[in-house]
């Protein structure tokens, strides 16, 4: 019932996600199993929520974005996923792991952009998970564990985001509604499907594969990211 679960899910997926025609024929679509393209697809699907969430943060704090005399909301969103997941910003090149960009973005003394950073530090800390890869092909191998740890990380970033504060206990960036304002839920829901995609794959490639997964508790006294 577990196993047919995830299949259910994953064509769920499927129903969410456009396929480039370049992927489906020729001598690369022989060279991919059907695990391949359900790595694929999952990994598409959480890029693609991953968008859409700096998208609302950027609407949700008009002020934070970098760019915002030069080109919109959408342009400026597109512009950092047109980049390759490990562009050399400056600002970013001597931190080694991804979540300690995740941590920078809602460091109460960082003045950059909160947004970008939190979003390149999820960005890169996914593509890890997937062993930085975008296409996957017979040999290419892929870990249920990372993929495992990278779900329980953005649980954690997602946690971080929602209560981190400046020293005036004012919210460093703006995302669930506030006290005063009317509910809204959609952050979380889109960080949930986040998690559940993470989650999904993970369950998927254990099975594939006959590895147990290490569980975790997150727990909000420690909040400390899991290794990728």
């Amino acid at each position: 019932m577990k196993w047919f679960s995830l299949l259910l899910f994953t064509l769920l997926l499927t129903g969410c996600v456009t396929t480039t025609g370049n992927s489906n024929n020729g001598i690369e679509r022989l060279a991919k199993s059907d695990i391949d393209e359900v790595i694929e697809l999952h990994q598409r699907v959480v890029m693609r929520d991953l968008k859409k969430l700096m998208v609302k943060l950027y609407k949700r704090n008009p002020g934070l974005r970098y760019d915002r005399e030069l080109r919109d909301i959408k342009a400026s969103v597109d512009l950092t996923f047109s980049r390759p997941y490990n562009f050399n910003y400056a600002e970013f090149s001597q931190i080694k792991r991804p979540t300690d960009i995740v941590r920078l973005a809602l460091d109460e003394q960082y003045q950059g952009d909160r947004i970008l950073a939190f979003i390149v530090g999820l960005r890169r800390m996914l593509m890890a998970s997937y062993d930085n890869n975008s296409e996957f092909f017979y040999l290419t191998t892929i870990d249920q564990q990372k993929l495992y740890n990278s779900a329980r990380n953005i649980e954690i970033a997602a946690w971080l985001l929602a209560k981190s504060r400046d020293k005036d206990g004012n919210l460093l960036v703006l995302s669930d509604s506030l006290a005063h304002e009317k509910r809204n839920l959609s952050y979380q829901r889109l960080i949930g499907r986040m998690i559940a995609t993470q989650d999904n794959l993970a369950e998927i490639i254990s099975h594939k594969t006959g590895r147990i997964i290490k569980t975790v508790v997150v727990r909000a006294a420690t909040l400390v990211f899991l290794p990728i």
